[in-house]
């Protein structure tokens, strides 16, 4: 694992990198920095909650608009199957896939929630923002969850 601790690139070197992939691919309006038709999918809210403004904090940078509104995918599988999951796994389980790779390795979870994801698309699931940071907030700040029913 070192090997990738010493290789890697700072954060502050990966936004730019990440924008200009996301520009490419016109999933960024590069004004406003707002994504194009896109969204994050998440498995939980803690990764664009918590996790991306502490680094953003600890990297002096603000947090970027793109990253003020995402998908749970938790509260997407609970409003549309009525079914409480309570993460990758749970969901993977009720929708009878099997878990391929390691669990919590990020390359494997992200392959293991898109198959997910493909999955509830499938049976008729529709997708919609389910958190939103108010602009005007700290990167810490004021989120609004926007599904009624939501695994908290």
């Amino acid at each position: 694992m070192s090997v990738w601790f010493d290789t890697a690139i700072t954060f502050q070197e990966l936004l730019p990198q990440f924008e200009l992939w996301m520009t490419q691919h016109l999933l960024l309006k590069e004004r406003e920095k707002w994504l194009h038709q896109a969204a994050f999918v998440t498995c939980g809210n803690w990764d664009l909650k918590t996790k991306v403004p502490q680094q953003c904090e600890v990297s002096c940078i603000e947090l970027p608009s793109y990253f003020r509104e995402w998908i749970n995918l938790k509260d997407i599988y609970l409003n549309f199957y009525n079914k409480r999951a309570t993460g990758m796994m749970a969901m993977m389980k009720g929708l009878g896939i099997s878990m391929m790779g390691s669990h919590h390795l990020g390359i494997d979870d992200a392959k293991n929630i898109t198959r997910v994801l493909q999955q509830m698309l499938a049976d008729g699931a529709l997708l919609q923002i389910t958190a939103r940071r108010k602009q005007t907030s700290k990167a810490f700040g004021n989120v609004e969850f926007l599904l009624k029913n939501r695994i908290v």
